[in-house]
């Protein structure tokens, strides 16, 4: 996808949450306080779960080339390839999510279930949630095609303003592993009412030792994942710019820590989420 055409679908987005933030008057503080995350964080599951009846749509964009190798000429990095998400979700019940999402990359599926089993409350700095589900690899040249996922979702609040989240992570299969587990770590700020950063780490994954070079590639290997977002957000709508080392969006993917043959220890890549959410009920 083009730049333009990429930048015109988000124009467009942006203009379309604008009208409806227009017509609906944004709550008081006191009746509406927003978390510094949404039912996503950047790539990963929060603890939390829209509201019964919330239609949610999400845009994600990794761009390919790395900042260290773009210039003015390439709008740093802004004229490459890139990874595109899209994802919709809806939450039938208050603590139950239904998801499903479509990455460019190996043209993988991800269909999920989200249920809480235990939401934030007054006096109970703490929430579980379990999220399920599998991916499909349609890619042509993919042997491997399918993968099943389990994640255990368990946020503490500390205070009004901070969330640290870990999310034990089981995947049985990646591009080149099996029986996966990880645990990947978020941290997510409220600067402000309407201003968040979040942070997500991901572990190096110890059985990845290294891909053998080619003539024109060197030999890959694969370090820690991390990635960072800025995040603006209006009524039922979120907008977040990212850096960091990862492109991967969906679970088979960034589990295993061998996205596009490993990650990148130096290499930074930009990107950004758009999300935008209805009330159906």
């Amino acid at each position: 996808m083009g730049t333009s055409r990429v930048a015109a679908l988000l124009l467009a987005s942006l203009l379309a949450c604008g009208g409806a933030v227009a017509q609906e008057p944004e709550p008081a503080p006191a009746e509406r306080p927003r978390p510094p995350e949404g039912s996503r964080i950047i790539n990963l599951p929060s603890a939390d779960v829209p509201a019964r009846g919330t239609l949610g749509v999400l845009f994600t964009h990794r761009f390919a080339q790395p900042l260290d190798e773009s210039d003015y000429q390439s709008l740093f990095s802004f004229d490459s390839g890139a990874d595109i998400g899209l994802g919709l979700s809806y939450s039938p019940l208050d603590s139950l999510e239904l998801s499903l999402d479509r990455s460019s990359a190996q043209d993988d599926y991800e269909l999920a279930l989200k249920y809480r089993f235990l939401p934030f409350a007054e006096g109970r700095p703490f929430a579980l949630t379990l999220r399920v589900g599998g991916n499909a690899r349609t890619e042509e040249g993919i042997d491997d095609r399918t993968a099943f996922f389990a994640q255990g979702i368990g946020s503490v609040a500390l205070g009004p303003r901070v969330r640290l989240t870990a999310i034990p992570t089981f995947v049985s299969n990646t591009a080149l592993f099996r029986d996966v587990f990880t645990v990947p770590l978020a941290l997510s700020v409220a600067v402000t009412r309407t201003v968040n950063v979040q942070a997500e780490f991901y572990p190096k994954n110890r059985d990845f030792t290294e891909l053998p070079g080619t003539a024109t590639a060197p030999p890959r290997r694969t370090s820690a994942g991390w990635i960072v977002a800025f995040e603006k957000t209006v009524l039922r709508h979120r907008f977040s710019w990212t850096v960091g080392n990862l492109r991967a969006t969906s679970v088979d993917q960034y589990a295993g820590s061998d996205f596009a043959g490993g990650l990148p220890r130096d290499d930074v890549f930009i990107g950004f989420n758009l999300v935008r959410q209805w009330k159906l009920k």
